[in-house]
């Protein structure tokens, strides 16, 4: 790559850090009435979380293929990096949702079926990390069997994986979130693609390339958000839902456009070197602070609500991410961070912070 990894690195932790504040916006206000704020269809707050359906998810995995390195040298090597992804996704995902389940389940009362499930089928929002570890065996099993053909691979497989994701298929039972890995495996292919065809430096080569692409698919973006925000609001009948050809029109536009731009901003990047801990820990921290200021406050009103949720969403899980990275166990089982036995680094240390959702 032309350009140097402090830049590069800066860039893609502040659309990371962006990713996480929809993400966990997202669930504070709540996927339906029954959950977060309790809000009704067609309220301010509902529309929010609508609008950015399209991009949430979608810039988390193309983040996680753009940093995702396919290649390996042969089965051993192969072996070696799905024992890594294993490592760094299953086992987390195993021990918080585990966690998850107990807490949830004691303090409501009642448990979401038994326990089994939650390792096999979709639970909460812990499916991202199940179809992510799909889509990563996959795509190295590919690559291999590719061998030196692994670019055609890829760029052969992406408008199949458009195709199937507009054609949004239903698996039941849904073993491992297989239908999400297929609506994530467009974004997570163009963040690979965009890697290993080097657009970046031929970009980057000529200047002038870039500024005409960050305007048109910026124009595409907006065009398509005011269509949507029509839609929502009834002016339209366009289907803009999840896995449907505007959507992935959307999402795809998006991602190319914010990482055309190369925003950095300290803020986003500081919150998206702690992406994957934020991940699975801010569902704990804003369902507590929710009935917390429930009992505490309970004429609060909705925005300091969203407010004080959203910073203890996004910053807490940081502090649980510093006390867990200090024993090598518990940066295992909950990170699925290998420590050697030995102090890390300062170097190593931010090396397993930044680079962290899902890579």
């Amino acid at each position: 790559m032309a350009t140097s990894p402090a830049r590069k690195d800066k860039h893609l932790e502040t659309l990371r850090g962006m990713a996480c504040v929809l993400l966990v916006a997202y669930h504070v206000i709540g996927n339906d009435p029954a959950h977060g704020m309790h809000i009704d269809a067609h309220d301010n707050w509902r529309l929010f979380t609508e609008l950015f359906i399209h991009i949430r998810m979608p810039l988390f995995s193309f983040l996680s293929g753009y940093v995702f390195s396919a290649i390996v040298a042969d089965r051993a090597g192969l072996a070696t990096a799905i024992g890594k992804k294993l490592r760094r996704l299953g086992i987390p995902l195993v021990v918080v949702s585990t966690l998850f389940y107990l807490c949830f389940g004691l303090i409501n009362g009642g448990f979401d079926g038994p326990i089994w499930q939650i390792y096999v089928l979709p639970y909460q929002h812990y499916w991202y990390l199940q179809a992510t570890l799909l889509i990563m065996i996959g795509v190295l099993v590919g690559c291999h069997i590719a061998g030196r053909q692994t670019r055609i691979f890829m760029t052969a497989l992406f408008p199949l994986a458009c195709a199937v994701f507009i054609a949004a298929p239903v698996f039941e039972p849904d073993v491992l979130a297989i239908s999400s890995a297929f609506y994530l495996l467009p974004f997570f292919l163009l963040g690979q693609l965009l890697r290993v065809w080097s657009a970046e430096r031929e970009i980057r080569a000529v200047p002038a390339r870039r500024v005409p692409l960050v305007l048109l698919f910026g124009a595409v973006v907006a065009i398509l958000f005011v269509l949507d925000l029509a839609q929502y609001e009834g002016f339209n009948q366009l289907n803009f839902d999840r896995q449907s050809a505007l959507g992935l029109l959307f999402g795809v536009s998006a991602c190319l456009f914010l990482y055309l731009s190369r925003i950095e901003w300290r803020p986003l990047e500081f919150i998206g070197a702690y992406s994957y801990s934020i991940y699975l820990f801010h569902v704990f921290f804003t369902a507590a602070l929710r009935r917390s200021l429930g009992v505490i406050f309970p004429g609060i009103t909705s925005g300091v609500f969203f407010v004080s949720a959203l910073v203890a969403g996004l910053f807490l899980p940081i502090v649980v991410h510093q006390v867990l990275i200090r024993w090598r166990w518990t940066a295992l089982l909950f990170l699925g961070i290998s420590r050697p036995k030995r102090p890390p680094t300062a170097t190593g240390a931010e090396s397993e912070n930044g680079h962290a959702v899902m890579s």
